[in-house]
């Protein structure tokens, strides 16, 4: 049986991806050291990680600077109440807006995308009501 434990973001800027997922997206942060470029935030279901490109690459073994991938790697999908006043509040702190809110019925959410300081792209959502789902 497998049991997600948690999620490791590999980040350039550890203070800044430190400020944003602590200060911006309020996790309660259960370590992090610096020195080390890791922190851990648990949200009472899967675990976040921080680790910088560098000390993970130098963990197995392999050369740093270690290359930065380009484009969308990983998207978190994060359920809220409300899309609109949650996007409005985390841009205002400081978030990077990838796609403002709107109704995707397909999807059968509402939906709003904003991204931490190493581009890794955060889905807020919400469960649309049945009235605004397709019907055929």
């Amino acid at each position: 049986m497998l049991d997600l434990f948690g999620i490791r973001l590999l980040v350039e800027d550890f203070s800044a991806a430190l400020h944003f997922w602590r200060d911006i997206m309020k996790l309660p942060v259960k370590f992090h050291d610096e020195t080390i470029g890791y922190a851990y935030f648990d949200t009472g279901k899967v675990g976040l990680e921080l680790q910088t490109h560098d000390a993970f690459a130098s963990a197995l073994g392999e050369v740093t600077p270690a290359p930065v991938p380009h484009g969308r790697q990983v998207v978190l999908d994060v359920r809220v109440d409300d899309v609109d006043a949650i996007y409005a509040e985390l841009i205002e702190q400081g978030a990077i807006s990838v796609s403002a809110p709107i109704d995707r019925p397909a999807w059968r959410a509402r939906t709003a995308h904003i991204a931490d300081p190493d581009g890794h792209v955060i889905e807020l959502f919400s469960s649309l009501p049945a009235s605004a789902l397709p019907t055929a």
